[in-house]
């Protein structure tokens, strides 16, 4: 399953600082009632005059007179061109504020982009993407040998993901699942203002990625010792069908590098996004590994998979995939993981594997901390002729960062490349 977005702009008069929801009144439902080809994003680029660019952001560039002045410069900015004010959050780690701005009436939202951006008022202007998760329908199939395919239990025997942070950038994760209980270091909700409640794509990942192993559960996670940070930047628009915003991607973006996630889950796809690509960038800078689900169906595999820097995964049945050497293939079909409300059931699609490899990452780092796999010939790959050809080898690659791993499958496979 994989995210398509929708890139907006919107602009707010009220600018909330890094960390808090804004105070809006429309805020609460802004992204799952509003339309988001109708709204577009604002950047705009006001730094204190401490500041330094490779730098963070110091709190002083979310506090008045500063504050004030970019309320000033949004609110004519919306005045000029005609636009309504829905929301804003302050990226300090890329020097702007982002305000999110909806094009009134029948106003051609193209246009106003290109107008907008020659402005100087403005750092850069973009229109709002959204992103959809693309699952494959399958119905529940008998379980698929996945934990025998890499091995889990001769893995964990050297690594845990203890002491390594990953942070789901999905829909909401049930916090309350059984096999999800205690996991869940941090929890953030970048789409509303409600709590947090249990949605399936997010719950789902989540599973894969981190479900514990030491209580008999149904399933076990990757890394069953990360420490999970759920953030919520997408949501259920039906059973079906989960989406995600520039915007709220952008927050959960800002919220994982201010807290120094050392992966990143990015279970999406959709259009190439400046902003989100200049945080991405950001993090990757500061030590992040970043690891996106491929969608077969767009150029590249669809962003953020086809950005620099990006782990691009795919699952075994997606086209793409045997198309790039680049884009690594994980097991994503007939998954078993965790669904809300103390359920469990079969996934497939690119977005699950995405899952295994972030969980993949998560145990490297905590055996080599400084390696962060962003190479694909980091990777270790089963070789043709054998079963799951060109699919990661995941004991062969752990067995590179920890030589005292012994799996009886890769028949000397570590060996064949190098960090």
């Amino acid at each position: 399953m994989k995210f398509r977005w929708a890139s907006c702009l919107m602009l707010l008069l009220s600018l909330c600082g890094f960390g808090s929801a804004c105070a809006a009144e429309g805020d609460k439902a802004a992204q799952t009632q509003s339309d988001p080809a109708r709204e577009v994003l604002v950047m705009l680029h006001l730094p204190a005059p401490h500041f330094h660019p490779g730098t963070a952001y110091g709190g002083s560039y979310t506090e008045r007179p500063g504050q004030g002045a970019r309320r000033h410069v949004a609110a004519q900015l919306a005045q000029d061109y005609g636009l309504v004010l829905v929301s804003d959050w302050a990226m300090p780690d890329l020097a702007v504020d982002c305000y999110v701005m909806r094009v009134a009436g029948s106003g051609d939202v193209g246009e106003t982009v290109q107008r907008m951006s020659k402005d100087p008022r403005a750092r850069w202007v973009q229109p709002m993407h959204v992103y959809r998760a693309l699952a494959r329908a399958d119905s529940l199939q008998p379980l698929q040998p996945s934990v025998k395919l890499w091995h889990l239990d001769e893995l964990h025997k050297v690594a845990t993901g203890r002491g390594v942070s990953v942070a789901i950038l999905d829909s909401g994760v049930d916090a309350r699942h059984p096999d999800l209980a205690d996991r869940i270091a941090a929890a953030q909700n970048f789409v509303d203002e409600q709590p947090i409640a249990g949605e399936s794509h997010g719950t789902a990942v989540a599973g894969i990625i981190g479900a514990r192993a030491d209580d008999g559960a149904r399933i076990v996670g990757i890394a069953p010792q990360a420490k999970l940070i759920a953030l919520r930047a997408c949501w259920e628009a039906s059973p079906a069908e989960t989406l995600c915003s520039s915007f709220t991607l952008a927050k959960a973006l800002q919220f994982a590098i201010r807290n120094d996630a050392n992966v990143i889950n990015l279970s999406l796809a959709g259009p190439e996004d400046e902003l989100l690509g200049r945080l991405i960038d950001v993090a990757v800078a500061r030590g992040a590994t970043i690891v996106a689900a491929v969608d077969p169906a767009l150029p590249g595999g669809g962003f953020p998979a086809s950005h620099a820097g990006v782990l691009a995964v795919a699952d075994a049945q997606a086209t793409h995939a045997a198309q790039s050497a680049s884009v690594l293939v994980a097991p994503g079909a007939d998954v078993p993981t965790t669904a809300p409300g103390a359920k469990w059931k079969f996934v497939s699609g690119s977005s699950f594997a995405a899952a295994h490899v972030a969980g993949m990452v998560a145990l490297v780092r905590q055996v080599s901390p400084a390696t962060t796999m962003r190479e694909s010939g980091a990777w270790v790959r089963v070789p043709v002729g054998e079963a799951a050809a060109g699919s990661v080898d995941a004991c062969a690659t752990l067995q590179r960062a920890a030589p005292a791993l012994r799996c009886s499958s890769t028949k000397g496979r570590a060996a064949q490349a190098s960090w």
